[in-house]
């Protein structure tokens, strides 16, 4: 399933503390553990990663200490742990990257995971459990998950899309010529090296969410190419950057919206990059006029990209906008057939 729907159901299923652990499957940066975080801040939870990998099977019991009226040794539980005094009543707790784990230290979790406890240790009651982790084709660190304890928990594989990507990038304002170039070349969203030799930087939502973060500390898309390398991979990274120097050829977006340019670029790259400037330039400064203006303008494209500047327009937030407009309503009508995924 897509980042978006497992978000649906994870928001489903934790809203019962009691809920099983879910284990989230899939590809590393394409936004497992983000979606678990994400869910956390909307609730106004608290939340921890724990990784398992850094443990030792003991550490989760914690260090055993002489209790001197009983004669018997008691148990200091560990720190790291969820405590409501710290941590608050409600929250979280993601044992990220869980399949990296020695198998030795996933049997540890056993009883943490079905029980809520852990020798003297209870989980607050509040507190819901997650895990996520690669599959072993992903080519990273992964041991097999034990049976008993796969069978502990709740599975949901993640994939991505581009679409689906967008749900999230453009209401986050992800740079509109990153939205722009994925959407004249979806296929490089995500791409896992076919070598084992080759993986170094390659594309992903996440490390597309980096070239977000890059692009203002450089500036200029030329001097950042190096960094934009170092994040999506050379291949990816020249076909981005080259794609940035074609935007300087665009009509500018604040001319479109204020009715001054009329004519539309005729390659598709540009027509792309136009559509990405318009919506993220809407975003920041929505009128009636302005929207009049960017509808009439995307209705001399051809309709594929009309679907297209729509469903971003409404991921933007802008559906509201756009239904106030008469035009837009008449084109509703004339082509509902067409228009799907604006949601």
């Amino acid at each position: 399933m897509f980042a978006t729907e497992a978000k649906e159901h994870l928001k489903i299923l934790l809203a019962d503390p009691e809920v099983p652990t879910v284990m989230l499957w899939g590809p590393p940066g394409v936004g497992k553990s983000s979606i678990v975080r994400q869910i956390a801040a909307e609730s106004g939870w608290g939340f921890l990663d724990l990784r398992l990998l850094l443990l030792n099977p003991i550490d989760l019991r914690g260090i055993p200490y002489p209790n001197r009226e009983t004669r018997q040794a008691d148990w200091l539980a560990p720190s790291f742990l969820p405590h409501v005094e710290r941590d608050g009543a409600a929250g979280i707790m993601l044992y990220d990257e869980i399949t990296s784990a020695p198998r030795a230290v996933q049997a540890a979790a056993y009883q943490l995971i079905l029980d809520r406890r852990v020798g003297e240790y209870l989980l607050p009651e509040g507190w819901r459990q997650v895990a996520a982790g690669n599959r072993a084709q992903d080519k990273g660190v992964s041991n097999q998950m034990p049976a008993a304890l796969a069978n502990r928990m709740i599975h949901f594989e993640v994939t991505c899309s581009l679409e689906d990507w967008k749900h999230w990038a453009i209401p986050n304002k992800i740079d509109h010529r990153v939205i722009s170039f994925l959407n004249f070349r979806p296929e490089l969203l995500y791409r896992f090296p076919n070598q084992a030799a080759e993986i170094k930087a390659f594309p992903t939502p996440r490390s597309w969410e980096f070239v977000h973060k890059i692009l203002p500390s450089y500036g200029q898309v030329g001097r950042a190419f190096p960094a934009i390398c170092g994040a999506v991979g050379e291949g990816p990274a020249t076909e981005f950057t080259a794609f940035c120097r074609m935007l300087e050829r665009i009509p500018d977006a604040e001319e479109i919206l204020d009715g001054k340019i009329t004519t539309v670029p005729d390659s598709p790259d540009m027509i792309y990059a136009c559509i990405g400037a318009l919506v993220s330039s809407l975003a920041n400064n929505k009128t009636a006029s302005r929207m009049g203006n960017f509808f009439a303008f995307i209705s001399m494209l051809m309709i594929e990209y009309q679907v297209l500047a729509i469903n971003d327009a409404v991921k933007a937030g802008l559906r509201t906008d756009l239904v106030m407009l008469p035009e837009f309503r008449d084109w509703l009508t004339r082509n509902t057939d067409v228009l799907v995924g604006a949601d």
